[in-house]
């Protein structure tokens, strides 16, 4: 059933510091997609529900973002008018100390004040078999009685509506605005009050005799939403009440209609009152610990998480602010957890900048209810910007931007940083390189990275392509220096990683005919230089939070093979951990090897996994499936495909890949496109690649991907899409693509997980 909402489209705009009023020059923070309306019909197209919305905007930037976002999520935008020399409505926002807020709305005399009636808006609300009301919507007497009319019509031909009062303070004595609430609640069949607005909208004394009310007017089920209290539900055959999910605030606007969103899909899907009001706990309690009202809105895989953890006694006191170092002695518990074992725990790393990967990397560690590590490389990310043009500081904003928007805490994102040394500037003299690593090592401790990878294994101009174990541990513990001096700053510890035995970043140049082991003799001489080093240049305390050497366990890919994990080879190495107490082996390349390989890989002591190509292999599969089905359904699309762009822009800038794919030139075209390498990884954020995805996706409409096209060019989902727990949106399917990349990884790193 399609499910429609008409109201308003507005920006909200937030204060950073708290207090009252707007009397004085504020930082603020925004502007953010927002209005109920918006929010709910965005919350209910995430959890894959057919949907449109009837509103109006003005012809600039605030209605541009609106309208993105919600196509871009799944909704039917056609009923949103664009309203030449009218404004997008708007919202100033400031919040209390004790969490109360002050608004200074701009509404009414915006577009959102001109809702009305109209041809295509006729069109779509006749498609629509359940209409939601937010009584913030029947404050402008014009668009109330077009409301109002479209509720009688709807009911008139068997359709169902849902109904959030939504009483602001300044509207509960305006009678015209609480008669025209009363209109609209005499054809309600999902009444979804909250506090005092069941027994100000009926007169009622209390509640039980408010529901009595409603039922005999016709009111199928009353929900009953009172924060961080909980919930509760009324219907025919009785009422009962469910604790809130125990959660930090962070922003609680639009949590309200994140949950009437989740309760009134569940309700129209047939599921069980206690299941609906479970999930609509859930996503009332997402939404309020991420900062802004459209950005905690949620999938179902996200609701389940924190439904199957139950729900708890509210929090006391305002939100949760992490300690200092919180995130270090997080760290340090992990390697405490591995080493008492029984059963060794792994640490997944996700070495990616994309971010799409980011976002599947946090929403499978919000699952499994982990933390997560995600790392960034020195060619990726460093002081100069990197091939990504991020500096250590934006990599970590995005990070935590991301984890805002999907409300993981930040207290659980641990950041880290791979192979810093030289690498970058190696084909400078060595002198000049080691300066620039030292500003890129200072760069990421100060921006609170916590797991550093010292690697300074790589010759410089005139030096031979790798340094012996001696020059190597000198050139790394002059590096620890500045990363103690950098972390005395900061104030924080981190700890450190210290070796090479793998292919510069970037992987093996060409293709490979075996893969070396490395050795006892060579990690034992590898550590001992280390320690020295360290000690020479009194930096004892830095090898002390030294946590993991990198070594060679025989795992590796090139361009169209892959090497997996065979035990008997790293025998020998993984004894050598005996002799290296409190230590554990970092196992790179790990990408695409398969989930019994990367159990024994943790088994043996090789605890930290770091993926990164096989993620962005996977983005690309699915990227290239979506590219394949717009070819059947978009008119003309071969002439513009996804594809064709990658190639072009590969092509006119070669540096990235010609050094790696051998061969004349259908093999490299091959190449370009399906490596193992996934040499593309390092085109996505180039502007002509960004814009070419986003046209890409665009292409699908509010209803999604066609289920057998899914089938055809994406069939590893199409289970969960035919399912209903996956929705089919482009951007649904590509994040899941790459989670399956990371659950054998989850699930190996598990001390409860299968059997070593």
């Amino acid at each position: 059933m399609k499910v429609a909402t008409i109201g308003e489209i507005l920006v909200e705009v937030m204060a950073v510091e708290r207090g009252h009023g707007f009397m004085e020059p504020l930082t603020l923070r925004g502007p953010f997609p927002s209005g109920a309306p918006a929010i709910f019909i965005d919350q209910v197209a995430k959890l894959g529900q057919p949907c449109a919305i009837v509103s109006c905007v003005g012809d600039d930037d605030f209605g541009r973002l609106n309208v993105s976002r919600l196509q871009g999520d799944g909704v039917d935008t056609t009923a949103v008018e664009v309203l030449a020399g009218e404004v997008t409505g708007s919202a100033f926002v400031r919040y209390g100390q004790q969490g109360g807020r002050d608004f200074v709305f701009n509404v009414a005399r915006s577009a959102s004040g001109r809702i009305r009636e109209t041809e295509v808006s006729t069109q779509v609300l006749a498609g629509c078999g359940h209409l939601h009301i937010s009584g913030s919507t029947l404050s402008s007497g014009r668009s109330a009685e077009f409301v109002v009319g479209a509720v009688e019509e709807l009911k008139a031909r068997g359709g169902t509506v849902s109904f959030d009062p939504n009483v602001r303070p300044e509207l509960a004595r305006d009678t015209e605005v609480l008669a025209i609430l009363g209109d609209v609640l005499a054809n309600t069949d999902v009444f979804l009050p909250s506090g005092l607005e069941l027994t100000l909208l009926t007169g009622a004394r209390d509640e039980h005799s408010a529901v009595e009310q409603l039922m005999g007017r016709g009111v199928t089920c009353v929900v009953v939403k009172r924060g961080a209290e909980g919930s509760t539900y009324h219907d025919k055959d009785g009422s009962f009440e469910l604790a809130a999910y125990p959660v930090d605030e962070v922003d609680p606007t639009g949590a309200g209609d994140c949950f009437d969103a989740a309760f009134v899909t569940c309700w129209l899907r047939g599921r069980p009152a206690r299941e609906a009001l479970e999930l609509a706990n859930a996503a009332g309690a997402r939404a309020v610990g991420v900062l802004g009202p459209m950005e905690g809105t949620s999938m179902w895989a996200e609701l389940e998480v924190l439904r199957r953890r139950g729900a708890g006694a509210p929090r006391q006191g305002g939100p949760r602010v992490a300690p200092a170092g919180e995130r270090e002695r997080r760290l340090d518990g992990w390697v405490t957890r591995h080493m008492a074992g029984p059963v060794p725990a792994g640490l997944v790393s996700v070495c990616s900048a994309h971010e799409a990967v980011l976002e599947s990397a946090i929403l499978q560690a919000a699952g499994d209810g982990t933390a997560v590590l995600i790392e960034a490389t020195c060619n990726q990310v460093n002081h100069q910007g990197g091939y990504t043009g991020l500096t250590p500081a934006n990599f970590r904003d995005q990070v935590y931007s991301i984890a805002d928007r999907l409300g993981f805490p930040r207290a659980r994102v641990m950041l880290g940083g791979d192979h810093l040394g030289p690498n970058p500037w190696r084909r400078q003299p060595a002198e000049r390189a080691m300066a620039e690593a030292e500003q890129m090592v200072a760069a990421y401790v100060s921006a609170g990275y916590e797991k550093i990878h010292l690697d300074t294994s790589m010759g410089c101009a005139g030096e031979p392509a790798h340094l012996g174990d001696e020059m190597t541990a000198e050139r790394a513990a002059r590096l620890a220096v500045v990363a103690e001096e950098a972390a005395g700053a900061a104030g924080t510890s981190p700890r450190y990683v210290i070796g090479t035995e793998v292919p510069v970043p970037g992987g093996i140049l060409g293709e490979a005919e075996d893969i070396h082991v490395t050795s006892r003799e060579a990690v034992l001489a590898t550590f001992e230089a280390h320690r020295s080093a360290f000690a020479r240049v009194r930096v004892v305390s830095a090898f002390e939070r030294v946590l993991a050497v990198v070594a060679h366990p025989g795992v590796e890919f090139d361009n169209q093979r892959v090497f997996a994990y065979r035990p008997e080879r790293a025998r020998e190495l993984t004894a050598a951990l005996a002799e290296m107490p409190g230590l554990v082996f970092e196992a790179h390349s790990t990408d695409y090897q398969p989930s019994p390989s990367l159990i024994r890989l943790v088994g043996d002591g090789f605890a930290v996994l770091k993926v990164g190509p096989a993620l962005t292999f996977a983005l690309r599969e699915a990227l290239y499936g979506l590219d394949a089905i717009a070819r059947w359904t978009v008119p003309g699309w071969s002439e513009r495909s996804l594809a064709a762009a990658v190639e072009e822009e590969m092509l006119a800038h070669p540096e990235h890949w010609s050094r790696y794919y051998p061969g004349d030139p259908a093999r490299q075209h091959l190449l370009r496109h399906f490596s193992y390498s996934d040499r593309v990884r390092y085109y996505w954020s180039s502007p002509p690649l960004c814009q070419a995805v986003a046209s890409l996706l665009a292409q699908f409409g509010p209803e999604g991907v066609p289920e057998t096209l899914v089938s055809q060019y994406l069939p590893k989902l199409y289970d969960r899409v035919v399912g209903g727990a996956l929705p089919a949106t482009p951007r649904a399917l590509v994040l899941e693509a790459v989670r399956d990349v990371l659950r054998p990884y989850a699930a190996a790193c598990r001390p409860a997980g299968p059997s070593r």
